[in-house]
């Protein structure tokens, strides 16, 4: 077995030739200004993705409750087609009918998730009615449609998307309902 020399301490004078300025421009690396460019471009990167992300599950709940308020609309409207001719001139929906509630809980403290408007006009031809269906609903505090309140009535200032003079909503249906003989 070999023997190896003892260990002896380097003074900063015998270490001066091997630090020069050349061998310090050989090592690579990346500077601080680099670092913290490239950090900053990720932490912005990041954000952008998380803001994607958020913006999905707010969409995702507003499709499941356009697609809620769309289903109740065409279950109302199949309700008023099943619905004697005769008796479609006397048709109306009860205020605590046309409501709708998201569970229990909001029912049984009075919280409306939204409002089902049906209005039955009748036309020039006495066999001849038209059905329009609308739903005015909460997603996520703001209420989608024109009834701001969630009455079911045309108020002050709630016709502002489309000035006609009745509530609207993205979730609307209409129909011709004829007589059958």
């Amino acid at each position: 077995m070999k023997k190896l020399a003892p260990m002896t301490k380097l003074s900063a004078k015998a270490l001066a030739p091997l630090v020069t300025r050349t061998n310090l421009k050989s090592v690579t690396g990346f500077t601080l200004i680099e670092l913290l460019l490239t950090f900053s471009i990720l932490a912005f990167c990041l954000c952008g993705l998380l803001l994607t992300y958020i913006n999905m599950f707010l969409l995702a709940d507003l499709a499941r409750d356009l697609t809620q308020a769309t289903n109740l609309v065409q279950a109302k409207m199949e309700e008023i087609k099943q619905t004697d001719f005769a008796a479609l001139a006397g048709f109306t929906l009860d205020y605590d009918e046309n409501s709708f509630f998201q569970d229990e809980a909001q029912y049984n403290a009075g919280l409306k998730k939204g409002v089902i408007i049906a209005t039955l006009t009748n036309t020039a031809y006495d066999d001849l009615r038209q059905a329009r269906i609308i739903t005015c609903f909460n997603s996520r505090g703001r209420v989608i449609g024109e009834d701001k309140n969630l009455n079911a009535v045309l108020d002050a200032g709630e016709d502002i998307l489309i000035v006609n003079g009745v509530l609207d909503s993205p979730v609307e249906a209409a129909t011709l309902i004829t007589e059958t003989r």
